[in-house]
């Protein structure tokens, strides 16, 4: 995920990314690969999840994927906005084959297709430096009137994000935490966790529950999302919560994943559908 992980003040922008196209692809381990502590997943079970991908940055091993989103409506995807910077610049990047791949559960495969985006919009209280605020929303340059989307939480919220709520997170990203990208959608049941709890274990500021969300096994660790994450759902009783954002390292006891609160802009986001 651009966002995970690594220190907070590099950003977590280590994320987003497999692999740009100049280095190395990643080795794969043998077996099945999960996101951390999870089992495989389908397009065809959640057909509104998607994979942003730019082949001109990263590649076409995985279809260039460095992102997840959500398909919200015919025309529109809800992702991070950490996805859509620069780590090094911090500025908005420039990826003028951005593309949004739906109905491709197997990266390795032309299943599905591959959508132009015709606008960005960055919520504009977006914070590269605090990660606040990080939600993005994609116009879909093509409509998938057909794709079953997935509705948002309603403004203000609290319901689905009291802890111990059983929350799941989708995902291409790292299955072990150590740069191990599998081709295949995968997802972990993960549960909510208490704000209070999460200020301690990211102490200083630095989660703020006015637009975060803590979701984990935060006393053993085990189940999370990883770098290749950011941008995917967080999802409650089949509506979008949260959008995976940022953390430290990855699964790991004490360091929950840190989610964008979609409750907090939900109506911000709906004024752009």
């Amino acid at each position: 995920m651009a966002r995970r992980r690594g220190r907070r003040v590099l950003l977590v922008l280590l994320a987003a990314l497999p692999v740009p196209v100049a280095t190395s692809t990643p080795a794969l381990a043998q077996g099945q690969l999960r996101i951390i502590g999870g089992t495989g997943a389908s397009t065809q079970q959640e057909p509104w999840m998607v994979a942003l991908g730019s082949r001109s940055v990263y590649g076409d091993y995985r279809s260039g994927q460095f992102c997840g989103g959500t398909l919200v409506s015919p025309t529109k995807v809800v992702t991070a906005a950490h996805c859509l910077y620069d780590e090094s610049t911090m500025r908005p990047a420039n990826r003028p084959d951005l593309r949004v791949i739906v109905g491709r559960s197997d990266l390795s495969t032309s299943a599905g297709s591959e959508v132009p985006v015709s606008q960005v919009w960055i919520d504009p209280d977006y914070s590269m430096r605090s990660n606040m605020w990080d939600v993005a929303v994609l116009t879909l340059a093509v409509p998938q009137p057909g794709r079953a989307v997935l509705p948002l939480v309603d403004q203000g919220a609290t319901a689905p994000y009291q802890p111990g709520t059983a929350a799941t997170v989708y995902g291409w990203g790292d299955t072990r935490g150590n740069g191990q990208y599998p081709m295949t959608l995968h997802s972990v049941q993960v549960p909510m966790i208490a704000d209070s709890t999460c200020a301690r274990d990211y102490p200083d500021g630095a989660f703020r529950a006015s637009s975060m969300v803590c979701a984990g096994d935060q006393s053993r660790g085990g189940r999370d999302a990883c770098q290749g994450d950011s941008g995917g759902p967080l999802v409650v009783a089949g509506r979008l919560v949260g959008l995976v954002s940022w953390g430290t390292g990855c699964a790991e006891a004490g360091h929950p994943g840190v989610y964008t609160r979609v409750a907090a802009m939900a109506d911000a986001v709906r004024g752009q559908l």
